[in-house]
């Protein structure tokens, strides 16, 4: 059987707890526009998307509260990128534990972003169904995964020259 590594345990960045946050009142916003479509429009399909959002958010805020247990017990259920190979070259396990922590900031951004696009998503659907004309909002859905996939970049990087120089 394989050693198991330990780390120091840390609590969230104070961003990733807003982050959280701030998904979470979007995702909440999302079923709130879409009872307010539902009464327009009579349609119960409106609930979908906040259902799966709500659902895949859920699944992220298990993972960033497992975190250390995911990683401690199933490490290959681990995605993690290979920064965390390079911290795990370091000495000493409290710059290991920091930095694990800050990598799950990321998971906290995309579960905030997840929520902008579950409320842009449902307000789309429902103002497309009660005027009956195509969704204004393809580019703004282009441009929010843009702005998160650079989001993430930039957090990784951030993560990297804290710990690498």
């Amino acid at each position: 059987m394989a050693k198991t590594r330990m780390l120091k345990r840390y609590g969230l960045e104070r961003s990733a707890k807003i982050l959280i946050a701030i998904g979470s009142l979007l995702i909440l916003l999302s079923w709130f526009a879409g009872a307010y479509y539902f009464r327009l429009t009579g349609k119960i399909a409106l609930f979908i998307v906040p259902l799966i959002f709500t659902c895949v958010s859920a699944v992220l805020l298990l993972i960033i509260r497992y975190r250390y247990t995911l990683f401690e017990k199933y490490p290959y259920l681990m995605n993690l990128p290979s920064l965390f190979y390079h911290i795990g070259e370091q000495k000493g396990t409290n710059n290991q534990g920091i930095a694990f922590s800050m990598i799950f900031t990321v998971h906290a951004l995309v579960m905030a972003f997840l929520g902008f696009l579950s409320l842009i998503l449902e307000i789309s659907i429902g103002s497309s169904i009660k005027s009956k004309l195509a969704s204004p909002f393809l580019y703004v859905y282009l441009v929010i995964i843009a702005i998160l996939c650079v989001s993430v970049l930039l957090q990784y990087r951030r993560i990297y020259i804290k710990f690498m120089k």
